[in-house]
């Protein structure tokens, strides 16, 4: 910017570039939920229609078990039935096509879903959120990282990242087993905080210590919450990269730390502890790029109060986790991850020695 302006020009600019800035955000926002809303439908349709791709092309048909009753019963692909479920008389299998006109219907679905995503793949280029750090992530593509800005977008949350997760239900609500007091990202049941201990937050009405489990009676967003303990985790897990060989690791790490916990609550653990990370250095990313604040500093913000306690861990560390540190999907994402981490300052072999010492790589 250039500092000769007046400053009444120079204020003018911010606004505009702030604006600029919301505008991008509303219309990425608008373009996920109108995906949202057709990929829902093309969704429900299919599944009416029994549409299902086969060497890539979409086949529609249906089969029902019908017995001489007239008892009509959907049956599963790849299921048996013998008896009709209703009367327990003989049945047969019958095939049903769906009218051309229904099909034709679908197909317009499906590719109005192609052209959205399109049309957001395009557009959240705009944001360096996405373009320097969340698309050289293994499992995240456009649509989800659109999402992501879209529900999360760090700005709107002051780029703190615990305002964030409590937004998402991701935080840890605490319960007292006892009397049933309740504390969840800095509310409580009874106005009072939680007291820290040695032993980690105990009652304050009669210092039991409280258990941690998830999110219940306490507004959040559903949407978010599905994104980030849902959606984004399976699509990370798919795909193998980093953060799936994360996720396995923190799994070995709590039970270790928590035998007797159910498989299950382990898994869900264990990938909270993922989307936690992932999403404190897409809040730090946002700020530098938005900001101009050093990566190291950024975290200052987004972390707020546990900061001090975060960076004493042995494991702490400030430079973002993607894949192209140790696996190169694109010669063209690897020249702008080259430039990205230079950027930033980042030593790459440090990065590598900490996922070695995390056993996440070899």
């Amino acid at each position: 910017m250039n500092s000769s302006k007046p400053v009444q020009d120079i204020e003018a600019e911010i606004m505009q570039q702030g604006i600029k800035q919301i505008n991008e955000v509303e219309r990425l926002r608008e373009l996920v939920g109108i995906y949202d809303d057709i990929q829902k439908s093309r969704i429900s349709m299919g599944n009416r229609l029994g549409c299902k791709r086969v060497g890539g092309k979409w086949v529609c048909k249906r089969l029902y078990t019908e017995c001489e009753d007239g008892h009509k019963i959907l049956l599963k692909e790849g299921k048996k039935r013998d008896k009709c479920p209703i009367c327990g008389k003989p049945v047969k299998i019958v095939e049903e096509v769906p009218s051309e006109e229904l099909v034709n219907i679908f197909e317009r679905l499906v590719k109005t879903e192609k052209e959205i995503e399109a049309l957001i793949s395009n557009e959240v280029l705009k944001f360096p959120e996405f373009t320097k750090f969340l698309v050289f992530i293994k499992g995240i593509g456009a649509v989800i990282g659109a999402k992501l800005i879209a529900y999360l977008y760090p700005k709107e949350f002051e780029f703190n990242v615990n305002k964030a997760r409590a937004f998402s239900g991701l935080a840890v609500m605490f319960v007292c087993p006892k009397c049933g007091y309740w504390y969840y990202a800095g509310k409580s049941s009874n106005g009072m905080p939680a007291v820290p201990s040695n032993e980690g937050w105990k009652c304050p009405v009669d210092g039991t210590k409280l258990v941690g489990t998830s999110a219940k009676g306490v507004p959040y967003s559903r949407k978010a919450k599905a994104l980030l303990l849902g959606v984004l985790p399976r699509n990370l897990i798919m795909n193998g990269g980093i953060y799936a060989k994360l996720i396995k690791k923190f799994e070995e790490e709590v039970k270790a730390k928590h035998p007797d916990w159910p498989k299950l609550k382990v898994k869900r653990t264990a990938i909270r502890k993922a989307v936690s990370l992932l999403l404190a250095q897409y809040f730090a990313m946002s700020l530098h790029y938005r900001k101009g604040v050093p990566l190291p500093e950024a975290y200052k913000v987004v972390l707020g109060k546990v900061y001090d306690m975060l960076k004493k861990h042995e494991d702490f560390i400030t430079a973002p986790i993607v894949d192209y540190y140790v696996d190169v999907k694109s010669d063209k994402y690897k020249q702008q991850f080259e430039r990205v981490i230079k950027e930033l300052g980042i030593n790459k072999e440090e990065v590598v020695e900490w996922l070695k010492k995390k056993r996440v790589i070899e």
